[in-house]
């Protein structure tokens, strides 16, 4: 598997057509003048490359997206880090705001957008468009993502609304990683002791490969402008620091809709085609994949969706140096508010490598049930069948197809790992508030 070598040197074929002079001149004028934002496009003042000078200069959609964060509201408990770290809230199943965690990184001062322009032009990354990363996931969205530099994406493409950069994935310079230092408990403790928390990651109870269920040297990052953010999704234990700009968490317990997956799919998607008419193209109303903004501009004011979320979810607005908890198989959904910038760790996820060419190249959304594919696994048990395919997703199980044979294998064998972790009764993973 050949690592996808990203060239940026196509500045070089224009300066080939230039004279000495006008060489010299280009020269002396980079070396003497500060970053221009909008050069590489030869963008007019107003462009948003160019006038937004720093994070906090582009709009911030406030009034209509952001509200007051009242206890109410939230519902969230805001720690101090010494209460962070003394409790180890990250063993718990329940998300938290960590506040002021950024005071000592040297990213609060080298990651401003003129500087990191200046330290990280050349950093590799990827951008795709948010509502689909939330479906697929960063790392399987396949051909939907575009390769490209942190530069790049910021000076040429962050205020395209389609284009969002969201990498868990990216080869960040040493540099980047020592700017976030130092890291928040547990990823901290693996720099110091690769098995400090190797067996106090939450987890199954079940024995498990510690290696898969700890808290790495893993990070990755997120820059994106207002209103652009993951749809709902979830995943393993993570926490998500913004160092610059705001975010807008909703987010729920999935244990509360283990066992009715068609009403959580109420919450998430329309109800019927009514609610979407007029809002997106009718030839799009079933299939649309709702983003962060739509979705709590269209559904979220339905009285079944408020009553939800304000009663056993969380609405939460996550500021400039605070840390978000997200708990394992917590549904979320995040919506930047402003231009935004932030870094995340997730348990069981290395520092990044960088994306191959195959990243690239396969369709997320092609079915796994081609004939070629039926051919190849003739003969094989449902096991193995399932171990090539991945788990069966809990909405072909709870609602299409429940006598699906992957479906009633994994329903009758939740701890087998080919099955991952949605069979499982989520009451025998839940822990302790105390």
């Amino acid at each position: 598997m050949k690592t996808v070598n990203f060239s940026y040197g196509g500045g070089r074929k224009q300066i080939c057509f230039l004279s000495t002079l006008s060489l010299l001149a280009s020269i002396s004028a980079a070396l003497n003048s500060e970053t221009c934002l909008g050069c590489s496009l030869n963008a007019d003042e107003n462009s948003p490359y160019s006038k937004y000078k720093d994070w906090e200069d582009a709009p911030a959609s406030w009034e209509e997206y952001g509200h007051d964060n009242d206890d109410s509201v939230c519902g969230v408990p805001r720690l101090t880090v010494e209460q962070w770290e003394k409790g180890k809230y990250w063993q718990r199943n329940k998300p938290v705001i960590v506040m002021n965690v950024t005071e000592q990184w040297p990213a609060v001062e080298h990651w401003k957008k003129e500087e990191m322009l200046k330290r990280y032009f050349d950093a590799e990354a990827t951008m795709g468009e948010a509502r689909l990363l939330g479906e697929t996931g960063p790392d399987e969205a396949g051909h939907t993502l575009t390769p490209t530099t942190v530069g790049k994406f910021i000076t040429q493409h962050m205020y395209d609304p389609l284009k969002y950069f969201f990498d868990r994935k990216l080869r960040a310079p040493q540099g980047m990683l020592d700017d976030c230092h130092p890291y928040p408990q547990p990823t901290r403790a693996y720099l110091e002791d690769e098995m400090a928390y190797g067996i106090e990651a939450l987890s199954h109870k079940m024995k498990v490969d510690p290696r898969d269920d700890i808290w790495r040297d893993h990070l990755a990052i997120s820059i994106g402008k207002d209103l652009t953010g993951l749809s709902f999704h979830h995943h393993g234990p993570a926490w998500n620091v913004v160092i610059f700009g705001s975010k807008r968490w909703i987010l729920w317990d999935h244990n509360r809709f283990k066992n009715n997956m068609t009403r959580q799919m109420r919450i998430v998607r329309q109800i019927d085609d009514a609610e979407l008419a007029d809002r997106v193209p009718p030839s799009e109303v079933r299939s649309h994949v709702l983003s962060s903004p739509e979705w709590i501009k269209y559904l979220y004011p339905s009285p079944e969706r408020l009553e939800e979320i304000r009663a056993h979810g969380h609405d939460c607005i996550q500021r400039a140096g605070e840390l978000m908890f997200v708990p394992r198989r917590w549904m979320h959904s995040v919506i930047n508010i402003g231009d935004t910038v932030s870094v995340i760790s997730e348990v069981g996820h290395l520092k990044g490598e960088g994306k191959t060419e195959d990243d690239f190249n396969y369709d997320p959304y092609e079915s796994s049930d081609d004939d070629e594919e039926h051919d190849n696994e003739e003969g094989l048990s449902t096991e193995e069948k399932i171990r090539r395919r991945g788990p069966p997703p809990q909405w072909l199980c709870a609602d299409q197809n429940p006598n699906h044979p992957a479906c009633i294998f994994c329903r009758g064998n939740p701890y087998n790992p080919v099955c991952g972790d949605e069979f499982i009764d989520d009451e025998e993973l839940s822990s302790s508030d105390d």
